[in-house]
């Protein structure tokens, strides 16, 4: 880095610089100008632009690194790389010493410098919790067994099948889309994650050998396969680094996106299985995959701003090598000198100097920021305690020792008077004021939804009367019914038999009056109509009863019962609930808050809320009240996992309990959103109550 009329500092070239004799260049079909570098003995490739590819040409040749850049000037035969900067030659042979491809970096390793030896340490003991890798096995010698027997799964035939069948299948959901979300409703309950873990190893399987099997498919060889940890992200990799030797650039296409053409395939096909099945597990299964094989492809394996198979894909399509150290190099430039006002050169660009290489740097770099953060934030939410401690190595690895590289640099150009302190302090501080605003901006949570349920306001419960076997159903759940229509009957023998006696013993008394009068026993008529009114008052009391046995509606309405039809033949105790009539004008939401949410607001009455329902334009509405405390009780059968809805609930010897106890609050609906909702249907609720933000959160915890 130079100031302004600055007199320019002479690079010094190293005086001899020896490669390996191993080394193998390899040069590129469809880019003669470009190579690849092979270094046999540790299995690793390197792309090389035109002018790193002269300039190695010529060391191999036994010219010294100054006689090689001398060599590459405009008045050289050698046109192609003129105009070759001195400072990169000189960093591309730290680079070749660094990666071991000369003679004396193969003899002895390079000592690290004393004022760089500690941080690097301590970048290193904490890149551990975010970069390490676990090599399993060598799968070559199984592939060159297997791959010819299938080569037809490895030929690019196939993966225009798989994207053929993705298209179908996204074209038969139209229409069902709605239907198909609702699949995810229960998404984050502890009982999918299980299976989600088993169907991403299956996924991560298969990708991973589709790369693999289209590599050796083209001669490739793949000497490595295991487990890596990236930015607490487990992924599989296979070593298919050979496949840079191909000529071809679509086989190396092919072999970059096989691994997503697969998943791809694999998404169309769970599509069509949750097209042409009823059973609900299944649909959900199906819905789970898909999930996971467009998603995890779309964000991470084809995004190009990371190092997976999109970025290789479009350096290849491109055809700028070495695109990620190009978007590095100017996304430095850019801080140093738009951000801090440094004076910096512009570092090399690719031929032509094209501006989507700049832009893409820049892009990578704030992707790269934010999704740092938001891994780390996401720790320290998720492990709680060991979260906090992964977070602070995080802040330490990717913020602290940076910034301590940042300052120790500035110094130094303080120290040279190539730095203005005024602009850089005005330029920090404004940088210091931007970051305090978005910390104040920032939540601490993402802000997720609750479940909640369309309900009666209030439901006429319908309870029966006394005990007794249920004899006969006469409605179905969701059935229109009248005040004093017959719902079900009940049979209870007993009470019967009882009636009957009554009945008999009335008679009886009957007899007797008629006989004292016929007699004109004044004493006996008066005791037998004394005894024959009271036993009147009891038939009629148990008549009563018989007739209550026959349970009718209490009002206008519809039908809410669905465990009507498994009641039939069943023994129910007097006061056990049967179901409910609803009146469809007068309806409301019944909320389920967990804990947490719950302590978001001190009052809950009037609280502002969102409410989300399948196939309708979401609604702003208030909260009518609340009740005053949680409870482990289930709230509605149609929330529970088991039935498609959020809630995780464990089994008791005597009853279904909730994991967690949670509030229940209440939404009143008017009377044209409870016309257009059913009863029973589910919903999903946005809080709409503060959420507490990072600068806040960091106000309160130091001021106590």
């Amino acid at each position: 880095m130079t100031a302004v009329n600055a007199p320019e500092r002479t690079i010094e070239l190293p005086p001899k610089l020896c490669l390996r004799d191993d080394l193998l260049l390899h040069p590129r079909g469809d880019a003669p100008s470009r190579c690849v570098l092979e270094d046999p003995r540790n299995q690793s490739f390197f792309r090389l632009g035109p002018q790193e590819q002269t300039f190695v040409r010529w060391l191999a040749d036994g010219a010294s690194p100054e006689e090689a850049w001398r060599a590459m000037q405009p008045n050289a035969a050698d046109g192609r790389a003129a105009n070759w900067p001195r400072e990169s030659a000189a960093a591309l042979c730290q680079w070749l010493t660094k990666n071991g491809l000369t003679a004396e970096a193969a003899r002895s390793p390079v000592p690290s410098s004393p004022d760089k030896a500690l941080p690097a340490r301590w970048l290193s003991m904490l890149g551990h919790c975010y970069f390490w890798k676990i090599s399993l096995c060598d799968p070559d010698r199984l592939l060159t067994a297997w791959v010819p027997r299938a080569r037809w799964l490895f030929a690019w035939q196939t993966l225009l099948i798989g994207v053929a069948v993705l298209m179908v299948s996204t074209a038969m959901m139209v229409g069902q889309w709605s239907d198909f979300f609702a699949c995810y409703e229960n998404l984050l309950t502890p009982w999918r994650g299980l299976w989600l873990a088993i169907a991403w190893i299956g996924l991560k399987a298969v990708h991973e050998t589709a790369h693999a099997g289209t590599c050796k498919r083209y001669g490739g060889s793949v000497r490595d396969a295991g487990l890596a940890w990236i930015l607490l992200m487990p992924i599989a990799y296979v070593d298919v680094s050979s496949a840079w030797r191909f000529k071809s650039r679509w086989q190396r296409l092919h072999v970059t996106l096989a691994g997503v053409g697969i998943e791809l395939f694999v998404a169309g096909l769970s599509l069509l299985v949750w097209n042409f099945t009823d059973h609900l597990p299944l649909q959900q299964a199906a819905a789970d995959v898909f999930l996971l094989a467009s998603v995890s492809s779309l964000l991470f394996n084809l995004n190009p701003l990371l190092k997976f198979d999109g970025y290789f894909a479009l350096a290849d399509i491109t055809g700028v090598d070495n695109l990620s150290s190009y978007g590095q190099s100017y996304a430095r430039y850019w801080g140093a000198r738009y951000v801090l006002g440094l004076d910096r050169t512009m570092p090399p660009m690719p031929t032509g100097d094209p501006r989507w290489v700049k832009g893409y740097g820049l892009a990578a770099a704030i992707y790269r920021v934010f999704t740092v953060a938001g891994m780390l934030l996401t720790a320290a939410a998720i492990f709680h305690g060991a979260g906090i401690l992964i977070a602070a190595a995080g802040a330490v690895s990717f913020a602290l020792i940076p910034l301590w590289r940042l300052a120790h640099d500035l110094i130094e150009l303080y120290r040279r008077g190539e730095l203005f302190a005024a602009r850089l302090a005005f330029r920090l501080v404004g940088l210091a004021a931007l970051a305090t605003l978005l910390l104040f901006l920032v939540p601490t949570e993402l802000r997720g939804t609750t479940p909640a349920i369309v309900q009666y306001d209030p439901p006429a419960v319908v309870r029966a009367p006394l005990a007794g076997f249920v004899d006969r159903v006469h409605v179905q759940d969701g059935d229109a019914v009248v005040a004093g229509q017959p719902i079900l009957t009940l049979r209870n023998d007993e009470l019967r038999h009882q009636l009957a006696a009554l009945i008999k013993e009335r008679s009886q008394v009957e007899q007797e009056v008629r006989g004292a009068r016929w007699n004109s026993d004044l004493s006996s008529l008066g005791d037998a109509q004394s005894r024959l009114i009271g036993l009147q008052q009891q038939t009629q009391q148990k008549q009563q009863e018989v007739d209550s046995l026959v349970v009718r509606a209490p009002g206008d309405g519809r039908i809410v019962a669905r465990r009507l039809r498994t009641l039939l033949g069943c023994y129910v105790q007097a006061g056990d609930e049967i179901g409910a009539v609803g009146f469809e004008e007068r309806k409301r939401l019944k909320i389920s808050l967990s804990q947490r949410e719950a302590g978001l607001s001190e009052d809950w009455s009037r609280a502002a809320v969102t409410v989300i329902v399948s196939r309708q334009p979401s609604w702003n509405a208030f909260v009518s009240h609340a009740e005053s405390r949680a409870s482990d009780t289930v709230p509605d059968d149609a929330l529970l996992a088991s039935n498609g809805g959020r809630l995780s609930v464990i089994q008791d010897d005597d009853r279904i309990r909730l994991c967690e106890p949670r509030l229940n609050a209440y939404v009143s609906l008017t009377e044209e959103q409870s016309l257009r909702l059913r009863c029973g249907q589910r919903a999903s609720v946005r809080l709409g109550c503060q959420r507490l933000t990072l600068g806040r959160a960091i106000w309160d915890y130091f001021s106590g």
